[in-house]
């Protein structure tokens, strides 16, 4: 077996504040920013960090449908995990006024 092999159960026999804990949380990031990249999402400017044993996940979309899309993945890939969202949906409408210049 590599060193590097995961084992079967993805780590799931290691308690959950165990030595491999950062590890899997790790892990569970880089493939949820692997998710996003590659889904129909295809949503590059979110961000997901561990801070402190939990993820935070901040960035813009451009709209309420990506939001929620997002918050679902998000949801499905670090269940179980400790996660903040701060995703803010991008201001789209045109502008009701004229821009007024000196």
């Amino acid at each position: 077996m590599s060193p590097f092999a995961q084992p079967a159960s993805g780590g799931a026999d290691r308690p959950a504040g165990g030595p491999g804990h950062a590890e899997n949380i790790e892990y569970r990031v880089a493939h949820l920013h692997d998710r996003l990249a590659a889904e129909e999402l295809a949503e590059l400017g979110v961000r997901a960090e561990v801070r402190a044993g939990s993820v935070v996940v901040t960035g813009t979309v451009p709209s309420a449908e990506c939001r929620e899309a997002l918050l679902r993945t998000v949801h499905e890939e670090l269940a179980g995990l400790a996660v903040h969202t701060d995703v803010l949906v991008a201001e789209t409408a045109s502008p009701d006024h004229a821009e007024d210049l000196p």
